[in-house]
């Protein structure tokens, strides 16, 4: 372990799929528990771990990723596709080759995808209500929304922090900001979620929704805000 490391250990990455050193220099592991080799981060390892256990040869369904800032998934699928949100540009477009797709109204046809992926979305969609209700539609029968979304310790109630009211963003609360793969690289917080969010998505799909919690450094798996949720169409 250098010096400056918090964490340092060996361990089997699910992202990159080989043995790798996981190291971190600071304490919010989330962010900085780092694989050696791919670069990932626990939250994204969770993932892959979950698809790896759970939908065994997920890898030759069809799968739609919304908003992927890597291609630590597109790697190992065959019928990947991905989308990002463009605001002035007509959905279904693309934009040099990357397809404009907004998740509250989404221009797929009914069941076409096996597997929908987002990843640290869902806290930055004004209604979030209807991209999980349009994401079961795309979704084919048994098909699942696998995704993961910051949920909160200590709040009971889930809650906006902005809304659109004509076009306009309007501020509940004090601005806040997340990294962006696209843009001017920030995208603004709009729900916190807490222990009601299962619920929410429950109301909004019809949907059963299965939480999953790991902690594993074996795996590289720790640090905050590591949910990953799975609802599948019924």
């Amino acid at each position: 372990m250098a010096e400056n490391d918090v964490i340092a250990n060996g361990g089997y990455c699910h992202c990159c799929r080989t043995e790798t050193i996981f190291k971190s220099s600071n304490s919010w592991l989330r962010d900085y528990y780092i694989c050696k080799n791919c670069k990932s981060i626990p939250r994204q390892r969770h993932l892959q771990f979950i698809l790896d256990k759970y939908f065994i040869g997920w890898e030759d369904l069809k799968l739609h990723e919304s908003s992927p800032s890597n291609d630590l998934i597109s790697r190992y699928c065959k019928s990947y596709s991905t989308s990002q949100f463009f605001s002035d540009v007509s959905y279904g477009a693309e934009v040099k080759g990357v397809r404009c797709e907004n998740l509250e109204s989404l221009t797929f046809a009914d069941n076409t995808f096996d597997i929908f992926i987002t990843q640290d979305v869902f806290e930055h969609i004004f209604n979030p209500n209807l991209a999980a209700s349009e994401i079961m539609r795309v979704l084919k029968p048994g098909g699942a929304h696998v995704f993961t979304a910051p949920k909160h310790k200590g709040i009971l109630k889930s809650y906006p922090r902005a809304k659109l009211v004509n076009g306009q963003v309007v501020n509940i609360l004090d601005e806040q900001f997340h990294g962006n793969p696209i843009g001017d690289g920030r995208s603004l917080v709009t729900w916190d979620y807490g222990d009601d969010f299962e619920c929410f998505l429950f109301e909004w799909t019809k949907c059963p929704t299965t939480t999953y919690v790991t902690r594993d450094r074996r795996l590289g798996i720790d640090g905050e805000y590591l949910e990953v949720f799975v609802t599948r169409k019924i």
